[in-house]
């Protein structure tokens, strides 16, 4: 009979250990064949697995070789290009400063001379190993080669915690060093750069930490602090932890030479004059000089010091303009040092207190939504207590790299200032207005008043009109003004209409129409379909048919656009979901290609006409 499992039949009476014992028989015949071809298989996968470690570690040794110091260990130049693009990175993302310093040995050389290579070599790899163990946990130390160190102190709240930090690497550099059984002290030269306040790449970054690094070699007879240089642009290269520039500065704030500028706030329901913004000037070896130059090299004393006699002059003014029948406000920004007082708010209130005929609701306060500082209870409770008393909060610069615009809803805030940036460039990048459309829009969702910043021509005086922002403030109107000429500028100013022969206006009616048909493809509302011929882009690109390159391009595209449109009134009236969700991607990917084909256009029209010009 046939056996179950096996190839073969057995007679019936056979027994089981029988029939066990041909199957044991059959098999054993097999078993070098089955045991060769696993040995193979476990010696492949071995092989393929050392080979693979091999590549691994060769890899590895590659890149270390690529970037690390073979002297030091620290990362090399390529090494140090490498973190400095990812620190930068994370102080974006942080919204912290980053320090990129550049540091050399003074007197190096004779090292080499008298003691010789071995030595100055011993001397580099002791210099490192001190400039290793002063880091904290975020920073970073490279070597670019000879006795040339680059350092990356990251995370960096502000100047006072860098002279901390910097306290760390004087003290470790002051200790002497031992060569051939000599103490030899030297001393060591170190120039900074602050980013963001040094808005530049990694290479100009560090060329400008080079540069302060020589200007601090060159100091003669430096102090304990003199051996550090910061780079500036303006005001040159300014040493860090010598006191001179800050005592320089309260000096100033007592004879006189910081004093206030105000720019007027136009209200776009009146078109004149509503309120003022107080800016702070300090007048520095014959220059006027911004407090973007020297804000960044001040401690917290000075700042808190600037911060009082900003609150007194201004409301001081602001109470002399309102006994001359001026009814304004006054915006003054406050630093987040000001706002991590404890005693903060009482000292608005009690300098307030000091001019009786200032209401409350005239004092805007202007915070800047920097790290953490607005999540902190003390600053909170800070603006909790200002706004229940009738001040106001405006968030200033939002739509810059510091601002997060998820937290708005969470912030005790009555106005928001949107960005300068996002206005200047806009008669040349038309594309861009969606940007500042959508913060207006998000404005006047949450209710709260509007002010753009960079007002400076008269394109964004007719766009900002158009968009009903609730002030205006740039150049266009008025650059800051000397507290003297205040109150004849404020009673005979009149916002003009501005220049609507641009494509701002036009477009930004066009995003309104897009909006509108986005609505419509998701809801039964009443919009209505806008004919082409009726929008206002169409007028304006036939008008500058003969200036705009692809004028034919650009007209197809926006027809394309308004035909979708038509297309989704005709499905919502179907009532085809699935296929109006399919016409509005088209709808937003099609209004996209032609906000930015227009911007591209619009660019090269302005700079053919400046070239024939």
């Amino acid at each position: 009979m046939a056996v179950p499992g096996y190839p073969w039949t057995v007679e019936t009476h056979w027994s089981s250990a029988l029939v066990e014992q041909l199957w044991w028989h059959q098999e054993r015949a097999r078993l070098p064949l089955a045991i060769g071809v696993i040995l193979g298989i476990l010696i492949f996968g071995v092989s393929m697995v050392r080979m693979l470690m091999r590549l691994h570690d060769q890899q590895h040794l590659l890149t270390t070789q690529v970037t690390q110091d073979a002297l030091t260990g620290l990362p090399n130049r390529e090494g140090q290009r490498l973190i400095l693009e990812q620190a930068l990175a994370r102080s974006d993302r942080q919204e912290r400063l980053l320090a990129v310093g550049f540091l050399d040995i003074d007197g190096f050389k004779p090292v080499n001379d008298t003691y010789g290579h071995a030595a100055g070599d011993d001397l580099l790899k002791e210099m490192a190993h001190r400039l290793r163990d002063a880091l904290r946990r975020t920073d970073t130390v490279a070597r670019l080669g000879g006795d040339e160190f680059v350092l990356l102190l990251e995370g960096l709240r502000d100047m006072d915690e860098l002279d901390q930090v910097l306290a760390r690497f004087q003290t470790a550099l002051a200790q002497p060093f031992l060569i051939q059984g000599k103490e030899i002290s030297l001393q060591a030269s170190l120039g900074l750069t602050i980013y963001p306040f040094d808005e530049a790449d990694t290479d100009l970054l560090l060329r400008h930490a080079d540069q302060a690094m020589y200007a601090a070699k060159a100091r003669p007879g430096r102090t304990s602090g003199g051996w550090v240089q910061i780079y500036h642009p303006d005001l040159g290269t300014i040493p860090v932890g010598d006191e001179m520039l800050r005592q320089d500065f309260l000096r100033a704030l007592i004879t006189g030479e910081v004093t206030l500028r105000y720019q007027p706030l136009v209200a776009s329901t009146t078109d004149r004059v509503a309120g003022l913004e107080a800016l702070t000037r300090w007048h520095r070896n014959g220059r006027e000089v911004s407090p973007d130059r020297f804000l960044s090299s001040l401690g917290v004393r000075e700042r808190q010091a600037l911060g009082r006699f900003v609150l007194q002059t201004g409301l001081q003014h602001l109470a002399q303009w309102r006994e001359t029948g001026l009814d304004l406000f006054l915006s003054i920004n406050v630093t987040p040092e000001e706002l991590d007082q404890s005693g903060f708010a009482d000292t608005v209130f009690g300098i307030l207190a000091a001019y009786p005929n200032v209401l409350p609701e005239s004092l805007v306060l202007e915070v800047l939504e920097i790290g953490e500082i607005l999540e902190q209870e003390v600053a909170l409770e800070h603006l909790r207590r200002l706004r229940s008393a009738g001040v106001k909060i405006a968030l200033d610069d939002v739509g810059s790299a510091y601002a997060s615009l998820l937290r708005l809803k969470n912030l005790p805030i009555d106005e928001i200032k949107i960005d300068q940036g996002f206005i200047r460039e806009l008669s040349d990048k038309p594309q861009d207005l969606i940007f500042v459309e959508s913060l207006v829009s998000l404005g006047l969702g949450m209710g709260i008043l509007i002010t753009v910043e960079g007002v400076e021509s008269e394109a964004h005086i007719a766009l900002l009109r158009e968009m009903d922002v609730d002030y205006l403030q740039g150049y266009a109107i008025a650059r800051p003004l000397e507290a003297e000429a205040v109150a004849d500028f404020v009673r005979t100013f009149v916002l003009g209409s501005g220049d609507a022969d641009t494509p701002l206006v036009a477009l930004y009616q066009h995003l309104l129409w897009v909006h509108a048909a986005e609505e419509s493809a998701m809801n039964h509302g009443i919009n209505e379909h806008t004919e082409l011929a009726a929008c206002p882009i169409t007028t304006w690109l036939l008008a500058h048919a003969s200036e705009l390159p692809g004028v034919e391009t650009l007209l197809a595209e926006h027809e394309a656009v308004h035909a979708l449109g038509r297309e989704i009134l005709q499905v919502r009236q179907s009532g085809m979901r699935e296929e109006r969700r399919r016409l509005l991607g088209q709808l937003h990917r099609r209004s996209h290609l032609f906000q930015e084909e227009l911007g591209q256009a619009v660019e090269s029209m302005r700079k053919n006409a400046a070239a024939n010009t």
